[in-house]
Order: C-alpha cells, then structure tokens, then sequence
C-alpha cells in the first residue's frame, strides 16, 4: 500500500501553470531522486507534498501516522541556543522521561513500604521504554552523525549565531537525520557538504530503512541513492524504475517519442483552429465548428519539451588594482574564541583564489574578517586603497516577501522597467517569475537573481562564497565563464571539484595555513 498518493495535482504561480494533472505514489521503502531543470517545480512539488502549499486542484493524501520529515535550510532558528541543545531537542521527550524516572527512584527514600512495589514497577516501565527507544545509545548516535556531516564536534557549545549558514545547514541537516522520520524530504542536502561528508551521506542513505525523496543538482549523488528517479519534465512527473545513469537512457527514448507526439498535436490544433475560423460563421458549417471547437476544449494540451533557458553573466570591471590588493598577515580570527590562529596570505593582481579546506574549518570566517564584517581578534589585513570589493555571501541577505523586480529596482530605482526585465532575463528569469516573491522560487532561481544583481556593480575584487549552490549544470557553466572573463581578482570558496575545473585557479589551503 502507498504511504502517499497524489492524484490530479495542479499548481501555478499566478499565469504559470507547473503541473499538468500530477500523479505520483510513494511507497513505503522508496528512495526516490527528483530531477529536472532549475524552475521546473521539484522544490515547489516537495513544499506540497510537505504541507506547505495548498493545491490548486487534486489531492495529495498521507497513510496515518506517518511522520515526515522536511529538509528546510531555510528554516527560522533560535540562533541563542548551541549546537548541543538544538540537536539534543530530537530527544526532549526522552529526557522527560528519564527524569520521571529518576524521581520515582529518588521518591523511595521517603516513600513507605507499602508504595515499593508500585514505584518500582512505574520506574522500571519507564526504563524499557527508554531502552526501546534507543535512549541510551542517543550519544552514539549524535556523534556518528556529527563526524560524518563534519561538525566541528570542538565547538558543539557554541551558539548557532557563530556559523556559517553553510555549517547551520549542515546542523539542520543532522537533526532531521536524527529524528528517523518514516519518510525523508530533502532538497538540495549536499550544499556545504565536502566530498567525505557526501559519501558519509550517500552511505546513510543508501541504509536508510524508510522512504526518502532527495533533489539535489549532484547527479553523482542522485545516482548513488536512487532506486527509483521521477522526473519532472513537460508539467508532469515520470517514474523511471532505476538509478539516474538509467534514467537518461530512458529518458531520451522518451523524449523522441514525446516531441513527435506534440508536434503532431500541434498539426492538429492548427488544422482544428484554421477550420473553426473559416467554418464558424457559415449557417450550413456553424454546428460542425462549434463541435470542433468543443472538442478542442477538452483537448489536454501537451506542453514543449522543457529546455534550459540560456544564461549569460558578465562581472564588469571598475578599475586597475595594485600587484597585491590584499595582504593577511598573523591574522586571527573567530569569535568569543579564536577559530583560526596566524593565517598569512597574499591575493595578487589578475588571479583567481580558491579558498579551501574541510567545512566548517573557517573559510566563510576569513572572509567575513577581510570585509570588516567580523574584528581580526589580532593580526592584520591590508586592503589596497583602490580596492573595490563586491561580494556574494552564502547566505541570502533578502527579505523573502521581495520580487526579482524589486530587488534590482531597490538599487537602480532610476532603471526602466524593460531594462531591470532585461537584466533579469539574462540568467532566465523570465514572464511572471519576475514578479514572484523569493520565497516562492527554486533555490537554483534565487541564486540567478542575486548573481544577475552583481553583474549591476562594478568591482576589481570580487569574493564569491558558494555561489554554485542550487545551480543547474548549464548555470555553472555560465558562472565558470564569467570568472574567466573577469578582469579582476577573485577569491573563491566552493566545495564543487567540478565546478572548479572550470576555470584556472591558485589554491589557499587553509589548513597549511594554520600549520605555518
């Protein structure tokens, strides 16, 4: 029996239809890779099924008793509280629990004789309970997910508010795998992961007893965990019964069949349609037109082949830069505490850097401290005078309720409206998504927006943090072009090999940075 049925699902974003009548089952060990273009709906499709968005029309119903669980990097955190606390939350109840225990045990001191038995045997229920749970093996299992996510495991008292929004997303990540839910829903959890974290990962859920729905731009990834791939494709969602090397296989076959199949309706819409308009008002051909009409009524339109849509992005260059713009030197950073001690480095004049090092090791710190976000708790950074930095920080800056329109308007409030549309289209943001709010489009949608906004500065230094995140292949693509192209100085941090092989590059390794 599925554990989730949809049927007959549709949704659109004001004139932009998603799902044509979507039908899809889940069962309940299925380990399932969602894929499809950067705006094609698989964050919006996992929002629904999660309860965050209601259908325009069909149903989307779950077995009772089942316990989702949702992978939001967005979600809102007490940012007070410490990694240890917030983890440590999965098992609240159980700690409950066990200190009802205790105090039925400590009761015995004073308690009479007579209520023993009766203390015992409640403290005692307590404890199995507890056993069965897996109480008692929690730590294990908290650690076991630590070091293989690569939380910083030296650092578990310090509050959220002190990490990256990378290293926050992978403290999400760990509670939501420690909670065991019946079915996983996770989009994009190989973000701010390093290679050894994605294997850790991959194993995880390859072992993983319950259903889980994963979208994530790593195909490697995909292909590894996958049982089944869903793609979707043309407003619909296909099963194929495979892993993702399978799927592609399947895929073109399929396509071919499908673009005769639309072609020829097409034909047929156009031969409709020519015969309605020279037919309709003629008294001795009306009713054979109308009927024909009718029948075009009822006709479920197949949509085009889906493709991507063609993405250019120029960083415009403001002006010459010293031979050594950036000089860092003994420099340590952090904060309550030193998280890196006496880094030294250089960036020099027409090269780019790539920042790296094992997650939350500190890259996104040093970084922060170069632009003054953060104090240098000692040391130096020397910042040439003719220095003009732009910089796209991991973490989105923007209001959610805010439209791609307003967010380039808000800085260039003198631009036409086709112009701003112009800017926009260049990294496919189109038709109405101009006027979605950020919180309603894809991750890989977000990040073109903000890109699409740096291309409106000018710079000679440009920092990128993770800038590939969400990106579908043809997009990084187009980034890796834009930093070749770039007339500037760049320093980089990103953990996608792939994406780096994209354009030449000097390493600075932070960890032989800190043995120096």
């Amino acid at each position: 029996m599925s554990i989730l049925e949809v049927k007959d699902l549709k949704f659109k974003y004001t004139d932009n239809n998603l799902f044509n009548s979507v039908n899809f089952k889940l069962e309940k060990n299925d380990h399932i890779g969602l894929v499809g273009l950067n705006g094609v709906g698989k964050s919006t499709f996992l929002n629904l099924i999660s309860k965050n968005l209601i259908p325009d029309s069909g149903s989307i119903v779950w077995e009772k008793n089942i316990v989702v669980g949702y992978l939001d990097q967005q979600a809102k955190l007490d940012k007070s509280q410490t990694i240890l606390t917030y983890l440590y939350d999965v098992f609240s109840d159980l700690f409950k629990k066990e200190e009802k225990m205790e105090e039925l045990y400590e009761s015995l001191a004073t308690a009479k004789e007579s209520e023993y038995d009766r203390i015992l045997n409640m403290a005692g229920k307590i404890g199995e309970e507890l056993e069965e749970s897996g109480f008692y093996s929690f730590k294990s299992k908290v650690g076991n997910i630590i070091n293989g996510l690569g939380i910083d495991d030296s650092r578990l008292d310090d509050p959220l508010t002190n990490f990256s929004g990378g290293q926050r997303a992978k403290i999400i990540l760990g509670k939501l795998l420690l909670e065991e839910p019946d079915v996983l829903i996770m989009d994009e959890p190989t973000n701010y992961l390093d290679v050894s974290h994605v294997e850790w990962l991959t194993k995880f859920l390859k072992g993983y007893p319950k259903a889980f729905i994963v979208v994530s731009h790593d195909l490697s990834f995909i292909n590894d965990i996958s049982i089944n791939i869903c793609a979707l494709e043309n407003k619909d969602i296909i099963r194929y019964k495979g892993n993702y090397e399978y799927y592609v296989k399947e895929r073109d076959i399929r396509n071919q069949t499908y673009e005769k199949t639309y072609l020829n309706q097409q034909k047929q819409i156009k031969k409709t349609e020519e015969f309605i308009n020279k037919n309709i008002v003629r008294a001795s051909t009306t009713k054979r037109a109308q009927s024909r009409r009718k029948m075009l009524s009822k006709m479920e339109i197949l949509a085009p082949i889906t493709t991507n849509k063609k993405i250019y992005l120029k960083f415009p260059f403001s002006r010459h830069i010293s031979d050594t713009p950036i000089e860092v030197i003994d420099l340590v950073v952090g904060y309550d505490k030193p998280i890196l001690n006496k880094i030294n480095f250089n960036l020099k004049r027409d090269e780019t850097f790539v920042l790296v090092g094992k997650n939350g090791i500190g890259k996104t710190t040093i970084i922060k401290t170069i632009l003054g976000e953060i104090p240098a708790l000692s040391g130096e950074v020397k910042i040439s005078s003719n220095v003009d930095f732009l910089y796209f920080s991991q973490d989105s800056e923007y209001d959610g309720n805010l439209t791609p329109f307003q967010i380039i308007k808000e800085d260039f409030y003198d631009l036409e409206n086709k112009d701003v549309r112009a800017i926009l289209a260049k990294v496919g943001i189109t038709g109405d998504m101009v006027n979605k709010k950020m919180m309603e489009l894809s991750g890989g949608e977000q990040t073109k927006v903000r890109l699409a906004r740096l291309t409106m500065f000018k710079s000679n230094l440009l920092i990128l943090d993770e800038p590939s995140n969400n990106l579908d292949k043809d997009a990084k693509a187009a980034l890796c072009d834009a930093i070749n192209n770039y007339e500037g100085v760049v320093l980089l941090v990103s953990h996608e090999k792939d994406f780096l092989n994209g354009f030449s590059h000097r390493v600075i390794d932070v960890e032989n940075l800190i043995n120096k």
